[in-house]
């Protein structure tokens, strides 16, 4: 008599099924949706920022120094070419508050998926990702090449070089503000980048405030080659420069703080 091998492998199966279902249940996860506190975007918002800056011109040897304001508003949204929703940023420009201002530049921002992603001068970057996290990384220059020059007075500059990713730090902190003399409580720090040698300096920091979002931006972009002091040629002196503060020996590129000032948050 032929065994009944068909019926014995049909009951396994069907005794199976329950642990594949529970097993694979198992491993279904739901995804909690993005929360970007930090960095809240709304039709109709503004913020002021004071900007102190000083840029090195390497092409005649000049340091100059400049404080201005910027006024960004959130002017509206629209639909972009990937089918996503991006706002408008208008930005605006005014010496002192006395002036009046005037628009300077336009910039964009969307929300895709677990990122904050902004156009700034036709550069994307990914500002932020959800959820934040004390030491979570991302590529936030992603969409940018490394090698990028940037144009500055006097020439241009290779501001990305040696860039990694960003890195979220001192999230829930306090942060001063000595510029603007303001205390925020709750705070979310992204590190850009923070490297030095003999004759480069690249540091680029972000400070966001709790359902304000940017409220301090510092960036040191520099570079140098050690001449004499007032000098655009000549031989470099790499050792005397050594230990030297940077805003001292820089050559080329600038030192940029921006603080906010005021906002309808």
């Amino acid at each position: 008599m032929q065994k009944p091998t068909y019926s014995i492998y049909k009951f396994s199966f069907f005794l199976l099924l329950p642990i594949l279902f529970f097993a694979c249940e198992r491993i279904v996860e739901t995804l909690a949706p993005a929360n970007f506190d930090y960095y809240p975007i709304e039709v109709g918002k503004y913020k002021v920022y004071q900007i102190d800056s000083i840029v090195y011109n390497e092409y005649n040897c000049s340091v100059q120094t400049a404080t201005y304001q910027i006024k960004e508003v959130t002017e509206s949204k629209t639909t972009d070419g990937e089918g996503d929703v991006t706002f408008i940023i208008k930005r605006y420009f005014r010496r002192t508050s006395a002036d009046a201002w005037a628009l300077y530049n336009i910039w964009t921002e969307k929300i895709e998926d677990n990122q904050i992603q902004r156009v700034e001068n036709n550069q994307r970057m990914i500002k932020m990702v959800s959820p934040m996290q004390e030491g979570r990384s991302w590529d936030g220059i992603v969409y940018i090449r490394r090698d990028t020059l940037v144009p500055i007075r006097g020439g241009s500059i290779d501001m990305f070089k040696d860039w990694d990713d960003f890195v979220c730090d001192n999230i829930g902190g306090s942060f001063v503000d000595t510029l603007s003399n303001l205390i925020y409580t709750d705070v979310a720090k992204v590190v850009h980048v923070d490297k030095t040698n003999n004759i480069e300096r690249r540091f680029s920091t972000e400070v966001y405030a709790k359902d304000i979002g940017l409220v301090y931006k510092e960036m040191r972009i520099l570079d140098t080659q050690c001449r004499a002091p007032g000098t655009c040629t000549g031989n470099s002196d790499i050792a005397a420069c050594i230990g030297t503060p940077w805003y001292i020996k820089a050559e080329k590129g600038f030192i940029l703080k921006q603080s906010l000032v005021e906002h309808n948050y």
